[in-house]
């Protein structure tokens, strides 16, 4: 599940956002004003991502 937040409820709820994004695999989207949104995910499933995508790129 995806999860969309202002930085400023991600800087408030930081601890809590990450047990969520390591425990449940959530996918947290930061929202900024000035700025493109970035996700907050897990270090392993960003690895996985890589991997795939490195993977789908290979011949």
């Amino acid at each position: 599940m995806t999860v969309e937040i202002s930085y400023s409820q991600a800087r408030q709820n930081l601890a809590s956002l990450l047990d969520a994004v390591t425990d449940d695999r959530e996918v947290v989207i930061i929202r900024r004003r000035n700025g493109e949104p970035a996700a907050l995910i897990a270090a392993d499933e960003l690895v996985g991502l890589t991997e795939t995508a490195h993977l789908l790129r290979s011949p």
